[in-house]
């Protein structure tokens, strides 16, 4: 759909030759399952190998057409034919893995968070510029069709200056359950697991923020060992703000992230497709178009189709000798801001993003 010259169609980023490079994938958990190895095929990547400790889940690579499969990741990311090493693990064990991938001469593709501290993610980084291979994290939440739709429709000044921006997310959360294996690792949950999404979605619609306040808390008699419900705030030098409200809690069936996006001459809204893995929507209004609401409608959806997105961000960088989008540097600034909540919540006050740093 074209309005005022802006093509607002989802199209996930690609590189020209899909099949160059051999892809290597760490971890075969539901999102691999689900997401990464759909979304692969249809963009028609090449997927090489895949590892596990579960010796069961070779299955998994037989379904998929995958050569080889091994239960140490290891003897994967060391073969000749793996050229980019995808790390779908919990995200305390990602460093150490992505490290030795790294040191061994592979692009990376990291899931988000990139890790569960800022000394870790910072050591990621470090690891593949010092070994000049690429990196991406796994921020597929910039690459939902609404929320590339968005950016064109701000980007082109159809809002006007930008006044507000809000999101809601409401969900009963079904966390992951290294959450409960791993709980001395995870007394940090919603903010970096889940409003890292809308955090770093702020940032690519919005920029870096000045300030960021948070709040957060569990309900009673929760199993899951860290937060569950947060809000926060992003406070730039303009006066705009971008706040969320992330309850993990509700027990209703009204599940689902809203969102809005004000600014002087028109506005942006609609709802994300998740849970429920359907289309996002999104409708917007500017006072210099025609007085009506805008309506396009999108056919793809977050999952699975932005995963064809980061992966080919990744695999464009490589081939362009290019620094990818959604780089490990550009993801430090959105693990800053993370960062930054939580320690609003632990001090109580507004933190700027740059006082967290590498000790």
């Amino acid at each position: 759909m074209h309005i005022d010259g802006i093509d607002l169609t989802y199209r996930p980023q690609l590189p020209v030759h899909r099949d160059r490079y051999g892809i290597g994938i760490v971890g075969t958990g539901e999102i691999v399952k689900n997401c990464h190895l759909p979304a692969y095929q249809m963009a028609g990547f090449r997927v090489v190998g895949i590892s596990s400790p579960n010796p069961a889940k070779e299955g998994l690579a037989q379904e998929y057409g995958i050569p080889y499969f091994t239960s140490d990741y290891h003897d994967l990311i060391i073969r000749d034919d793996v050229e980019v090493v995808d790390i779908s693990v919990p995200p305390h064990l990602q460093a150490d893995i992505a490290i030795f991938a790294a040191e061994n001469g592979k692009h990376l593709l990291c899931q988000k968070p990139l890790a569960t501290t800022f000394e870790d993610a910072v050591r990621i980084v470090k690891a593949a510029e010092r070994n000049h291979v690429k990196i991406v994290v796994n921020q597929n939440g910039r690459w939902d069709p609404a929320i590339q739709a968005a950016k064109k429709i701000i980007a082109a000044g159809l809002i006007g200056k930008p006044i507000l921006a809000t999101m809601e997310l409401r969900f009963r959360m079904q966390w992951q359950q290294y959450y409960l294996q791993y709980r001395d690792q995870y007394s940090r949950m919603m903010i970096l697991s889940m409003s890292i999404h809308h955090l770093d979605q702020f940032r690519f619609l919005f920029g870096d923020p000045l300030w960021v306040w948070a709040s957060a808390t569990k309900y009673e008699n929760q199993n899951w060992p860290g937060d569950t419900i947060a809000v926060y705030s992003l406070e730039y030098p303009d006066g705009f703000i971008a706040t969320s409200l992330d309850d993990g809690f509700t027990w209703t069936s009204d599940y689902g992230i809203d969102y809005r996006f004000e600014g002087l001459e028109g506005v942006v809204k609609g709802k994300i497709g998740w849970p429920n893995l359907i289309p996002s929507t999104l409708s917007f209004f500017s006072q210099k178009l025609c007085p009506v609401w805008y309506t396009p409608e999108f056919q793809e959806k977050w999952f699975p189709h932005a995963f064809m997105s980061t992966m080919g961000d990744l695999l464009s960088a490589i081939e362009n000798d290019s620094e990818p989008d959604l780089s490990g540097k550009d993801n430090l600034r959105t693990l800053q801001v993370v960062f930054a909540a939580y320690k609003s919540v632990a001090e109580k006050r507004a933190v700027k993003p740059e006082e967290i740093q590498a000790e």
